[in-house]
């Protein structure tokens, strides 16, 4: 677990009635949600004890829920989650509760947005949000976890060609459990990693940035290679690159301090063609394009559209 506080106050069982706890990565949540589960509930019977409700639950439900007793346990465990997505007139409903919660229910409430100061409640907040200079040795960390031993230049190669998003991250992770190897070289990573066939998702950029429409679509053919399942690998992978160009860009052209040298130079030369409208559209594609990908029953189809609108950013003066 992220966050040393909070993994304290696990393994002292959750002594306290109410916690938010928030991250902008989903997997950390699911992570500090399976062990509050094996804390709270321990060896009680799960179906009398453990409530999760979403956006949709009415506040009375939620309600009757964390005012109802446990059953041969000591508490009861109630979590809310995405709370960042509950409307106002719900988190309204639910304040008289968060302000005076009952002694019998563990209520656990997950965000992806820190709470509002305006909601003072008295919950005991934890975030498990991490820096990108800390995303390095989480990653050994997390391979650590799976019984892996990553090298510096592993490392360095999966986060180059996958980014800082810690989901896709772990995807990779898991993959290169199946190679059987107990440390993990870079030269691994290139054999191995999805992202790493004939092209890479930095060599999609490049020709999406150079406007090479006919060489985009082939490389991301490559890259999809007919799996569906890699769509949302090479979504992440965009939208990491384009956050460096951006910041090369916010920068006006000084080379970020952990940018490989190969990565500044095929950007860099783009910069006088990008302005700022750009790249706002730029983002605003690639949460479209996400959106659609989890909704749409073509997927492939909306990475097609997204590559269309990318083609036309960049055109310059």
């Amino acid at each position: 677990m992220l966050n040393k506080t909070l993994q304290k106050e696990v393994e002292n069982g959750l002594p306290g009635p109410l916690y938010f706890i928030w991250s902008e990565e989903g997997c950390f949540l699911e992570e500090a949600l399976s062990k509050i589960i094996e804390v709270v509930i321990a060896s009680a019977p799960v179906d009398f004890n453990y409530s999760a409700f979403y956006p949709s639950a009415a506040p009375p439900e939620i309600l009757n829920a964390a005012l109802t007793l446990p059953f041969m346990a000591s508490r009861r465990l109630v979590v809310i989650k995405d709370f960042h997505l509950f409307p106002a007139s719900a988190v309204k409903a639910l304040t008289p509760y968060l302000k005076g919660p009952a002694d019998t229910t563990c209520m656990v409430v997950f965000s992806q947005k820190a709470p509002a100061a305006s909601l003072d409640v008295g919950w005991k907040v934890y975030s498990l949000n991490i820096q990108e200079r800390d995303m390095p040795a989480w990653l050994k960390h997390a391979a650590a976890q799976k019984g892996l031993k990553l090298s510096d230049d592993a490392v360095d190669y999966l986060i180059e060609y996958v980014g800082f998003d810690a989901g896709l991250l772990l995807m990779e992770i898991e993959k290169l459990t199946s190679l059987g190897n107990k440390t993990i070289s870079g030269k691994d990573i290139i054999d191995s990693t999805s992202m790493m066939r004939e092209y890479t998702t930095f060599d999609l950029v490049d020709s999406l940035i150079a406007r090479q429409s006919t060489k985009a679509f082939r490389i991301l053919k490559t890259l999809f290679s007919g799996r569906s399942g890699e769509l949302p690998v090479i979504l992440g992978t965009l939208n990491w690159h384009y956050k460096q160009f951006y910041s090369l860009w916010l920068n006006k052209g000084r080379r970020p301090a952990k940018m490989r040298e190969g990565t500044y130079r095929t950007l860099s030369k783009y910069l006088p063609h990008f302005k700022e409208e750009d790249f706002l559209g730029i983002f605003q594609d690639l949460h479209e394009a996400d959106l659609g990908i989890k909704s749409s029953g073509r997927p492939e189809l909306v990475l097609e559209v997204l590559l269309v609108r990318l083609l036309q950013k960049g055109k310059g003066n």
